[in-house]
């Protein structure tokens, strides 16, 4: 069967460990059509990954096996666990980094991985990638069902992503929840949030206070100069920060977790101004 496996990591490129999973998959499912999604996430994080897998599953197709492995309690009590949500399956460990998955897809979307016979053994202590994730992935890309590893369960490790939230009549209130390769700030502002408050040109009529500067929110990069910070609505339709040609994180000093306020401009040429 070919079915589409992704694979989600914080283990680099510099050592074997995904060639391994890929080659643990292929050895179950030779016609397995396997996608590197991403290796550089930001080590022992389960929510950053969480951001970037929940913001990119929606890409693939139905009946896609997505294995994420950001594991620092591999070989400890922490469960393996399995989501269905949307049509598609998630592999990985139960520390919060398929749990904004399992929220969407509700009580009966969550199992434990607990049938070893589909288990590599014996089972590393350090090496769950390998010996449980990737081998479960190939077994399910064959056409195994989900019932078939495990039973479901509501206690799963809980994550939940922060939320903007209205500030005032004129503004959002944010915060920065990945900052990309580039140094852009993507932050948890959605174009949903800006359009309920939009009054003019969208997106334009918004500004973005951050780090004590206020910077505009225009259409495209191009619109500042080169050098210069500006916010835009980015591919997976939340608010990013950017410096046109540069580094927003760097120029700005900010990163996860910093605060950001989006208002409207015709507010403030009025005198409001979002707390």
């Amino acid at each position: 069967m070919q079915r589409v496996v992704t694979l989600l990591t914080d283990f680099g490129l510099s050592d074997p460990f995904v060639g391994i999973m890929k080659g643990v998959i292929l050895g179950i499912n030779p016609h397995a059509v396997i996608v590197d999604l991403c290796h550089a996430c930001k080590v022992y994080e389960p929510s950053e990954a969480a951001f970037a897998l929940i913001t990119a599953y929606r890409y693939f197709p139905q009946g896609t096996i997505h294995v994420a492995v950001i594991d620092p309690g591999v070989g400890g009590p922490r469960r393996p666990i399995l989501v269905s949500c949307d049509g598609h399956l998630f592999i990985g460990p139960d520390n919060g980094l398929l749990a904004p998955l399992a929220e969407k897809a509700g009580s009966s979307g969550v199992r434990t991985i607990a049938a070893t016979r589909y288990f590599l053994h014996p089972v590393s202590a350090t090496f769950h990638g390998r010996d449980v994730f990737a081998p479960v992935a190939g077994h399910l890309s064959l056409g195994t069902k989900p019932a078939e590893i495990g039973e479901p369960i509501v206690d799963y490790v809980r994550l939940t992503l922060p939320h903007a939230a209205l500030s005032g009549t004129s503004g959002v209130k944010g915060e920065i929840l990945h900052v990309d390769r580039f140094g852009n700030l993507v932050t948890n502002v959605t174009r949903t949030d800006l359009e309920h408050l939009a009054s003019g040109d969208f997106p334009m009529a918004f500004f973005v206070r951050i780090a004590g500067q206020e910077v505009p929110v225009v259409a495209y990069y191009g619109q500042v100069a080169p050098a210069a910070p500006g916010a835009v609505i980015g591919s997976a339709d939340y608010l990013e920060i950017f410096v046109n040609q540069g580094d927003a994180s760097r120029l700005l000093g900010v990163g996860r977790g910093s605060e950001v306020m989006v208002g409207r401009k015709d507010a403030s040429d009025r005198g409001e101004s979002p707390t």
